[in-house]
């Protein structure tokens, strides 16, 4: 359903979404749905919930291998947006805008920090 997605440009997300978390009820000690479902996230929350997947998909029993490339393409992605965000002004929006600013400030500050605090060893 997720290539299909992809590849036919049908929506089926929901649908894969679906499958891998079946697939984690029937094997829970399988890394691999984790990965897929942190794919199927994309960049959702300025990527804290690919992130998460992709920690539990190396955490699990059996993991995927590709979950780490995954994640730390992820954390270079925020390590390049903290520093495009120590750069910004939000002293001039609105309060409207200022709060979605701060919100993705927040966020994106978070996962910098997660790949600060990461070991190395991969």
């Amino acid at each position: 359903a997720r290539y299909q997605n992809e590849l036919a440009g049908v929506d089926t997300e929901l649908l894969a979404e679906r499958f891998y978390y079946q697939a984690l009820s029937v094997a829970p000690q399988i890394g691999m749905p984790f990965n897929q479902l942190g794919t199927l996230a994309g960049s959702k929350y300025y990527n804290v919930e690919a992130t998460y997947c992709y920690l539990r998909c190396i955490q699990s029993e059996v993991s995927f291998e590709g979950a780490y490339g995954n994640l730390k393409r992820l954390y270079d992605k925020s390590a390049k947006m903290y520093q495009q965000l120590k750069k910004c002004e939000t002293r001039k929006l609105s309060p409207s805008k200022k709060r979605g600013k701060d919100i993705k400030r927040l966020l994106v500050s978070f996962m910098y920090l997660q790949s600060l605090l990461q070991p190395k060893s991969r």
